[in-house]
């Protein structure tokens, strides 16, 4: 979902976080939100202008949610505070914030030994962010099968209204799109997905975000698309990161996180949905870069014509792994 880096830092904002010497370096962003290095002093920070979709509360939201995290030893990039004490400073139109950078290389060996550590420490995080006081959704947020929240940024209406207008210049592939979508709706209602509680999840508990330096976790980065939701629906992605994963690697990801919180039989039984789920919700992202960005359909045609079929032919196997760890 990477674009080219527009524009600049404000000098109010480099002043407001004293750093109006520092070398900026633009970095290859993502979807919604830019970002810069600014290196002085000997330190590097690590600053994110946000999309305008962000709002101040959602920010504030997703900040308060990454402090509670570094109280319970987390290696994440808490917000830094400007001179005034302010962790959002607006300029131009857009708001700002700074963290420090962490240390580490992104990666995820190929061996059950790290799967499971993986299952154990996203299964720990969400035991850790259990106690997060606030109440109700985070604004502008919404679950995994509240695409309309998650296409706001595209300013195209709901997801429907978006998809139609691809339709205009992909009919094939927005039909494909349209009928996982309802079939997707149909399980997750039936397999009682609104019943699950929803607690505060990561949303993006991937490879890139997990940072590492001599086998130890130093980094936990990218809070940007936190909510409430059931937390299987951060386990849900894991089981199909491109093609679905080995199902050595997911046995071991799936008993790590059990040795720790052990799923419930409501749990169990809606997995391969928001494994569906979840391949949608990335399509809602694509959606999103193909209208703000003109990002061209590739990676949506991925996803719906190769990762679908692909896991579909593996649920059969992954179901009966899943008989086989229930405790």
């Amino acid at each position: 979902m990477a674009h080219e880096v527009l524009g600049t830092v404000p000098g109010e904002v480099l002043s407001a976080f004293g750093l109006e010497d520092a070398h900026l370096e633009p970095v290859r962003s993502g979807l919604y939100n830019r970002h810069w290095l600014a290196a002085a002093g000997g330190a590097t920070t690590v600053l994110r202008c946000y999309h305008a979709a962000r709002t101040s509360a959602a920010v504030a939201w997703e900040q308060s949610l990454v402090e509670h995290a570094a109280t319970r030893n987390w290696p994440v990039a808490s917000p830094l505070r400007s001179a005034a004490g302010a962790t959002l400073v607006e300029a131009d139109g857009a708001r700002w914030a700074a963290m420090p950078f962490r240390e580490g290389q992104p990666g995820s060996p190929e061996h059950p030994g790290h799967y499971h550590i993986l299952g154990r420490l996203l299964a720990r995080l969400h035991q850790d962010l259990a106690s997060f006081e606030p109440e109700g959704q985070r604004p502008g947020a919404g679950k995994s099968w509240e695409l309309d929240a998650w296409v706001a940024p595209a300013e195209a209406g709901t997801f429907n209204e978006l998809l139609s207008r691809f339709a205009q210049e992909y009919p094939d592939l927005a039909s494909v799109i349209r009928r996982q979508r309802y079939r997707n709706l149909r399980d997750l209602s039936r397999l009682h997905y609104p019943d699950l509680p929803d607690r505060p999840v990561h949303g993006d508990f991937q490879r890139d975000n997990l940072l590492w330096e001599d086998g130890n976790l130093t980094g936990l980065l990218d809070f940007d698309l936190c909510r409430r939701d059931a937390l299987v629906c951060d386990l849900a992605p894991l089981l199909v990161p491109h093609l679905p994963l080995d199902l050595r690697l997911a046995a071991a990801l799936i008993e790590g996180y059990q040795a720790v919180r052990p799923l419930s039989d409501l749990e169990w039984a809606v997995l391969p949905s928001l494994v569906r789920s979840s391949l949608l919700l990335w399509v809602s992202h694509l959606l999103v870069g193909w209208r703000l960005n003109g990002l061209p359909p590739d990676g949506i045609a991925r996803t719906m014509t190769l990762r679908f079929p692909a896991f579909e032919s593996a649920e059969p196997a992954f179901r009966a792994l899943a008989e086989g760890l229930r405790v």
